[in-house]
């Protein structure tokens, strides 16, 4: 025998995993959650239909149709073969990433692992509670757990990461990963590299928006014009007056920040470290300039020197005077 529920399309329902609303769905385009819900709904009954006829279906050009596909493509929410689209599981996908099949086993990890592993969960609990409201969605867990091992941060540093992005209002897995590339690439593993890099970086916005004011900028510094300052600042070791030194050097540049930076590192490199030193260099300069002018000038004005021009008359009265001389002696 044959057992059948049969339902009417009025009060059928088609199932969306919590996973796709909670991880997947915000990184995807409005087109794109159109067609995969679409999908979804036409899968459970076997449905055919051509992408025209998901474009009139859902009042989309067909362009936009076949871009969505794309995007569901690289997202691995579906496969294309031939005229079959398949859509794939995306709670065993999510699944395989937490439990990995293991050749071997560590049956007696020891007492300093087994700590660690208690503390980092304290941390995932804590975040899942401070900014998932307990709802944190699984793809989160996997991806802190990579974070942990890749970039070595403590679970004071990880709490921090996630309240930074959550300040910022920016609360995804790419944001969060690229903040903490950063974070990684200035050297921070604990708090105390931490909290150093955040007073640099609060110090850095601050000097950021007097020069702005002071070149009149009236925007916020370019991610190009923070590294420069980043490297006056870290690298070069200046503070502000010998920053100040320079921009008055820029007046009339079409690209003031490049053409101080120049400045900058001629400076560095002549082992200038203080404003002491500067005021120093800075004199000598102009003594130096001062003396080639004064040279210059003296090579010109013996070079433009005038001869005197005589005329006739200046040579016969000359003749006759040496004539006279002669008939008196």
């Amino acid at each position: 025998m044959q057992f059948e529920l049969v339902k009417d399309i009025l009060l059928s329902d088609t199932l969306v995993p919590d996973i796709f609303l909670s991880d997947i769905m915000p990184r995807l385009s409005p087109e794109s959650v159109k067609v995969y819900l679409y999908c979804l709904f036409l899968s459970k009954y076997n449905k055919e239909a051509r992408p025209e006829d998901l474009a009139a279906k859902l009042d989309m050009s067909l362009d936009s149709v076949k871009a969505a596909f794309i995007i569901l493509e690289q997202e691995e929410l579906i496969l294309r073969t031939g005229n079959v689209v398949s859509l794939t599981d995306i709670k065993e996908k999510a699944l395989s990433k937490f439990y990995r099949k293991k050749t071997t086993s560590d049956i007696n990890p020891s007492q300093q692992q087994i700590q660690v592993n208690i503390k980092r969960n304290q941390c995932i609990d804590s975040i899942n509670k401070m900014f998932f409201q307990g709802l944190m969605a699984p793809g989160w867990y996997a991806a802190i757990d990579n974070w942990f091992s890749t970039f070595r941060f403590d679970e004071d540093v990880m709490v921090s990461l996630f309240k930074f992005c959550y300040d910022n209002n920016a609360l995804n897995i790419k944001y969060v990963e690229k903040v903490a590339i950063t974070w990684s690439n200035h050297g921070i593993t604990n708090h105390w590299e931490l909290e150093k890099y955040m007073v640099a970086c609060e110090r850095t916005k601050e000097i950021g928006k007097t020069i702005a004011k002071a070149l009149r900028l009236g925007k916020k510094l370019t991610a190009y014009e923070e590294k420069y300052l980043e490297t006056w600042l870290n690298e070069y070791g200046y503070d502000m007056p010998i920053i100040e030194e320079a921009l008055k050097l820029t007046v009339g540049k079409t690209t003031p920040f490049k053409y101080a930076h120049n400045i900058l590192t001629n400076w560095n490199k002549e082992g200038i470290r203080n404003f002491e030193q500067l005021k120093a260099y800075l004199e000598a300069s102009s003594e130096k300039r001062n003396k080639s002018r004064v040279q210059k000038g003296k090579i010109a004005h013996r070079d433009n020197f005038q001869q005197h021009q005589y005329d006739d008359d200046f040579y016969d009265n000359l003749e006759k005077l040496s004539i006279i001389g002669k008939d008196e002696n």
